[in-house]
This record gives C-alpha cells, sequence and structure tokens, in this order.
C-alpha cells in the first residue's frame, strides 16, 4: 500500500468510527421513529464520494446491537450502498440525493420493521424517511457551508 492508499482507508476509517458513535451514544437510533445523529454524516459522501466505503462499514457495525439484529445490519447495507453507489452518481444535487436517501431509508427500514415485528408499514416508511431527510438535509447543508474547504484540503482524491 502507498501513503495515498493508507490516508484514504484512514479517513474511511475515521468516518466510520465517528458514524459508530454517533449512533451509539443516540438512545433513539433504531425502530418506527429514529433520530440518528450519525445520519448527519451523510452529506460528506455526497461531496466525497472516495469516503462511501467508510460510511458503508459504520452504518453495518452501528446496526449490531440493533433489536433486529442480521436483518438490521443487512437492510442498513442496502441502504447505504444504494444510497452511496447508485443515488450518488444518479443525482448530481446533493439536497436531490438527501431527499432520495430518506424514502429509500424509509421504505427499507418499514418493510424490515413489518417483516420482523409486524410494525404498521406506512407509519414506518413516514416516521423513518422524514427523520432521515431532516438529518440529511441539515448534515448536507453543514457540509456545503463549514466543510467542503476542509475536505478539498485533508481528502485523499
Amino acid at each position: 500500500m502507498n501513503k495515498k492508499q493508507i490516508r484514504l482507508l484512514t479517513q474511511n476509517t475515521l468516518i466510520g468510527a465517528l458514524y459508530v458513535v454517533l449512533t451509539l451514544i443516540n438512545p433513539i437510533s433504531y425502530g418506527m421513529f429514529q433520530f440518528r445523529l450519525s445520519t448527519l454524516l451523510m452529506g460528506v459522501p455526497f461531496y466525497k464520494p472516495q469516503l462511501s466505503l467508510g460510511i458503508l462499514i459504520g452504518v453495518m457495525i452501528s446496526n449490531i446491537p440493533s433489536p433486529l439484529g442480521p436483518i438490521d445490519i443487512l437492510s442498513g447495507f442496502l441502504i447505504q450502498s444504494v444510497s452511496l453507489y447508485i443515488f450518488n452518481r444518479i443525482f448530481k444535487n446533493s439536497y436531490v440525493k438527501s431527499a432520495a436517501y430518506g424514502i429509500w431509508c424509509g421504505f427499507v427500514v418499514a418493510a424490515a420493521l413489518y417483516y420482523s415485528l409486524q410494525v404498521p408499514f406506512w407509519p414506518s416508511v413516514f416516521g423513518v424517511a422524514v427523520s432521515n431527510i431532516l438529518f440529511a438535509f441539515l448534515g448536507t447543508f453543514i457540509v456545503e457551508k463549514f466543510l467542503t474547504g476542509f475536505l478539498d484540503k485533508t481528502v485523499v482524491e
């Protein structure tokens, strides 16, 4: 591995670890009404796609203690994979990416909750989607207004 690869791996590890910490310190990170502080980080890979792997791994690790266990790990992987590797390529605007992420998250989490716990599907879609859209929008705004210069200087291209 060269220096550039090691630096990118380190940056992905740091953002993944930050995602895990922000998820686990928050008591409302799982279920029908979730307010994941870690979703604020979704704006980062929308501007710096090379940090997508860190978020993906962070989500999977964060979902290990979930009440749904392996289903939540798989759901998180599906949500992030589509959001970071498909939506990030299809959509140009980061706020549109945030909205697509939140809506997709609402449907996948609601399906997992319905399948596992028979939680009502449509209220779950709404609850999860709205909270994820709000946090993703806020995170995108923070990255856009305050962090793009820092990310441009520090993140390996």
